[in-house]
C-alpha cells in the first residue's frame, strides 16, 4: 500500500560497525544509520533479494538486502554486481569483528 521509490544515497561503513547513509557524498546530511554489529541478522545479494525490483536499468545482481533482527529490511542497489559482493563481505566482516577500544598510552 506504500509506494516505495529508489532514492540515491551515499553509504559509509565505519569501523565501529555503523552503516550510515547520507544525502550525498559531502556527508553533511545524514539520512539514517544501521548498527550492523548489533542489528544485522543476515545479508543477501542478487537473486536472494526476491521481493524487490531493482531500479530501472539495473540488474537484480546489484541488489543487497540487510535483514535486521527486528524483521525489517533495508535494500540497496550497488553500482555493479562486484560492488554488491564487496559490500556484502564488508558488512559481514563488520558484523563479526569485535570492536576493540584501545587504552590510552601510558607515559614513561
Amino acid at each position: 500500500s506504500i509506494l516505495r521509490r529508489w532514492k540515491r544515497n551515499w553509504f559509509v561503513l565505519y569501523l565501529d560497525g555503523s552503516l550510515v547513509y547520507y544525502h550525498d557524498e559531502t556527508q553533511r546530511d545524514m539520512d539514517g544509520r544501521i548498527h550492523i554489529k548489533y542489528s544485522c541478522r543476515d545479508v543477501r545479494i542478487g537473486r536472494e533479494c526476491k521481493d524487490v525490483q531493482p531500479p530501472e536499468g539495473r540488474s537484480r545482481e546489484c541488489l543487497l538486502t540487510v535483514v535486521l533482527r527486528d524483521g525489517s529490511k533495508t535494500t540497496l542497489c550497488a553500482e555493479s554486481q562486484d560492488d554488491a559482493v564487496a559490500w556484502k563481505m564488508a558488512v559481514l566482516e563488520a558484523k563479526s569483528t569485535p570492536v576493540r577500544l584501545r587504552a590510552p598510552e601510558q607515559g614513561h
